[in-house]
């Protein structure tokens, strides 16, 4: 008796693990088809977003840029046109998305050239949707003939008229300001002005006093961009920040004196005392400018200046070498996108401006720190960010930036408690890329955004009511719960009836304990451990993170599989573990016997 009790008890048990195994098997082909299934959701999604940010750039190239536009340029940018030709070096700067030229010329040849140098230059720029300035210099006699040749040209803007002078040229420069507004209405002089850390008789008193000195004796009418160039990035990997308090002085000279436009030059040149900037320096220095509400760029330089390493302030690299190589593909790249995601936010920030520019922290003299009582406030003792207030030059609609003030971490997730009792009710992101708009998702009044290094992020204030959020759970948990729970009861009630003879359990020994451990085995080492490494935290982030969309989708392609893998190689490990105890008891059983 006690005998068949034990062998009904054997064969029950053994019934049940097999339907456990027929059921991990049948799960498999449902697993695998999920799986494809996400993938193909994922890779839609990537590609449309693809195609959205396809379409937006070309409607930025297609657009007429203007002094409207937020410009971005260089001081040197060509090198021999003997290497390549003027035209080649042109679509090269456009390709990487720069729209404006202060130097439509090779550095190392003639000044004023002739009408008919300016006539090609004219029709070259117009091929490609840029603009430039003319020639300018601190010589009365040449206002008129830069006047003459600008003539009748659409995309010349403005006279390049000196760059770093002292103060006490100011007065002379207002005289030749002057004289150029009233040959040329339509165009403007440009004039930059030093750092403040030129030496204090160069600014003629503090580096406040000094731009104001120059507004007031300039005469604000006369100025279309108020500009200076800072160069932040030192040997031995030093930064300087304390060019903020730059920023802010130009900020606030500027807002107060008619809301005038800012330039600057973002540093991308090595040379004496200086080195090359990393990608996430170049974007930190970029966005701090843009945070402070700049609103034109001429980099430093895009090619390298001179003709040697070791002549002159020892020029020596920059991100096109003189020779006209890059010698860095990965950060010129890099550059190029950064150039058309800043462009992408040409329509926004050009209509507003900043009034304020708090940092969240203090490590920085001599600029605004974030009020207590602001709406939006993050979240951490060592937060390093700059939130920027602006006001709409048209319309209602208001905006603030959000910038990472951190250039060394690659990626970080910056958490903010946003207060919605006042106007604010709630936020919208502008995406560069695409030119859309997205809902904020805020969680108990916080707001978490990840941030590359040195990143901005724009939002827009609605005061208006959130929209309602669209009801897309509960569909998603249906397909999920029901298939799992009905076939896993009925394959268990019958094995008491049923009776297994000697014959389905002998076949079961040895061809399945070693097919399943090999596979088993294969899948969970290699799907299972390779997709949880380092594309995990990519696919974390947004699609435009990172500086190349294909980066992006090749990560969230890789963890996908990866998790489908992984779970179907879990159900092969319990489908064999199950077969080989499977096969054992009848064994064992029998050996006890």
């Amino acid at each position: 008796m006690k005998k068949q009790i034990a062998h009904r008890s054997i064969r029950f048990l053994c019934r049940v693990m097999a339907a456990v195994m027929l059921l991990s098997t049948l799960a498999l082909p449902t697993m695998a088809l999920t799986a494809h299934a996400e993938d193909a959701v994922e890779e839609e999604v990537d590609a449309e977003y693809e195609a959205k940010k396809k379409a937006y750039r070309e409607k930025i190239m297609a657009d007429d840029v203007t002094t409207d536009d937020l410009l971005i340029g260089s001081w040197v940018t060509f090198y021999s046109f003997e290497k390549d030709s003027y035209e080649y070096q042109l679509d090269q700067m456009a390709a990487a998305g720069l729209n404006f030229n202060m130097f439509p010329r090779d550095f190392g040849s003639g000044y004023m050239y002739d009408a008919e140098y300016w006539n090609n230059i004219e029709e070259q720029y117009a091929k490609r949707n840029m603009i430039y300035q003319m020639n300018g210099s601190m010589a009365e006699k040449n206002i008129a003939i830069g006047v003459e040749y600008a003539a009748g040209k659409e995309h010349c803007v403005g006279y390049h008229v000196v760059d770093e002078p002292t103060a006490d040229k100011f007065p002379e420069i207002a005289r030749l300001v002057k004289l150029y507004r009233e040959a040329d209405e339509t165009r403007y002089p440009m004039v930059n002005l030093f750092p403040s850390y030129a030496p204090e008789w160069a600014l003629g008193g503090t580096y406040e006093e000094h731009v104001t000195n120059f507004v007031q004796t300039i005469g604000a009418e006369n100025i279309e961009y108020l500009s200076h160039d800072y160069y932040p990035f030192r040997d031995g990997g030093v930064v300087l920040t304390d060019i903020f308090a730059d920023m802010e002085v130009l900020r606030k000279v500027a807002y107060e004196n008619g809301k005038l436009k800012t330039h600057a030059f973002p540093q991308s040149t090595a040379w004496n005392g200086t080195r090359m900037p990393t990608v996430n320096e170049m974007r930190w220095n970029v966005y701090g400018y843009l945070a402070y509400g700049f609103k034109a760029l001429s980099y430093f330089n895009l090619v390298c200046p001179g003709s040697s390493d070791t002549e002159g302030e020892g020029f020596r690299d920059s991100l096109i070498y003189r020779d006209g190589t890059i010698r860095d593909p990965e950060l010129f790249a890099a550059f190029s996108e950064l150039n058309w995601e800043v462009r992408g936010l040409s329509s926004i920030l050009m209509n507003q401006d900043v009034a304020h520019a708090y940092h969240t922290d203090k490590q920085t003299a001599n600029v605004e720190y974030l009020p207590e009582d602001f709406f939006i406030q993050p979240e951490g003792r060592r937060s390093e960010f700059i939130i920027s207030v602006m006001e709409p030059k048209e319309g209602d609609d208001q905006y603030i930036m959000i910038f990472n003030k951190n250039y060394l971490r690659k990626k970080m997730t910056g958490s903010f408690l946003v207060d919605l009792s006042g106007d604010v009710k709630w936020l919208e992101y502008f995406d560069p890329f695409t030119g859309e708009y997205t809902p904020v998702k805020l969680e108990d009044g916080e707001m978490k955004e990840t941030f590359l290094a040195g990143e901005g992020r724009v939002y827009r204030l609605r005061t208006d009511e959130p929209p309602k959020e669209p009801e897309v759970t509960e569909p998603a948990t249906e397909p999920i719960t029901e298939p799992v729970t009905e076939p896993v009861t009925e394959p268990a009630t019958e094995p008491e009836t049923v009776p297994v003879t000697e014959s389905v359990t002998e076949p079961v020994t040895e061809p399945v304990t070693e097919s399943h451990t090999v596979s088993v085995t294969e899948s969970a080492t290699e799907a299972v451990t390779e997709p949880a490494t380092e594309p995990a935290t990519e696919l974390a982030t947004k699609p435009v993170a990172e500086s190349s969309a294909d980066l992006s989708t090749e990560a969230s392609t890789e963890v996908s599989t990866g998790e489908a893998e992984s779970g179907c190689g879990s159900t092969l490990a319990i489908g064999g573990l199950l077969l080989a105890l499977l096969a054992a008891i009848p064994v064992m059983y029998r050996r006890k016997e």
